[in-house]
């Protein structure tokens, strides 16, 4: 699934919409610049958007995928949306787990800190971030009104890539809030480096994902990854 959860909801200045056939996307030209956004996104989105408000003539037909008429059901779905009772709700992407969405949800109304592991849940492999996952969950305004990560001293954050997640952690307590059943724990191991400024390796199969000066930095960032609440700044 692609992800573009920066555009989603939010006004449009003038714009122009193209096809980028090759890719699945539509290219999007506004008075600021250029935008992509996925044939999948468009569809998945109208697609739930059209069930949550039992609006079948939101949904997309074999018709509107590639298309430009896709683009505009997009439009119209989340137009519809943001003038329903529903818009005051917190949106999730499709495809998010229920269980993943209640833990989001529930964070962002205690305003308690947590831990995200993000990955491909068809696998289960976590995709190793150590930036953007660790802070408060907040939500975004406009029309679709999405969950953000807001980090320690930051008013704002990015999106939550709901879809996406396989392992929700409580910071002050290390206590798994939500798992994912496919998660997977890395395996990740630390030898030696052939680097002499960076002696320190980890390795994630068989591949060198990160290096260190430092063995207890090298081990406070196997841990984080394996989902232990360290701060991130001791081995960053």
């Amino acid at each position: 699934m692609q992800h573009d959860n920066t555009r989603l909801g939010k006004e449009r200045s003038t714009q122009q919409v193209t096809l980028n056939i090759a890719q699945k996307l539509y290219v999007i030209a506004t008075d600021y610049g250029y935008s992509c956004f996925g044939f999948d996104n468009a569809r998945d989105h109208a697609n739930q958007i059209a069930e949550r408000l039992n609006r079948a003539d939101l949904s997309f037909t074999s018709n509107d995928y590639a298309a430009l008429a896709g683009y505009k059901k997009y439009e119209e779905a989340v137009s519809a949306w943001s003038r329903s009772a529903l818009t005051q709700q917190t949106y999730f992407d499709p495809g998010t787990d229920p269980k993943a969405a209640a833990v989001l949800e529930s964070r962002r109304r205690t305003g308690d800190k947590v831990r995200l592991v993000l990955g491909n849940t068809h696998t289960g492999e976590p995709w190793l971030d150590e930036y953007d996952v660790v802070g408060k969950i907040g939500r975004s305004g406009g029309r679709l009104k999405v969950p953000l990560l807001v980090e320690d001293g930051e008013s704002g954050g990015g999106a939550v890539l709901t879809a996406c997640v396989l392992n929700i952690i409580d910071w002050k307590s290390g206590r798994t809030l939500y798992r994912h059943s496919l998660y997977r724990e890395p395996d990740l191991s630390l030898q030696p480096s052939n680097n002499p400024e960076h002696p320190w390796a980890v390795t994630h199969l068989n591949e060198v994902i990160a290096r260190f000066k430092d063995m207890g930095k090298a081990c406070a960032y196997i841990a984080f990854m394996r989902g232990e609440t360290i701060e991130p700044r001791i081995f960053q």
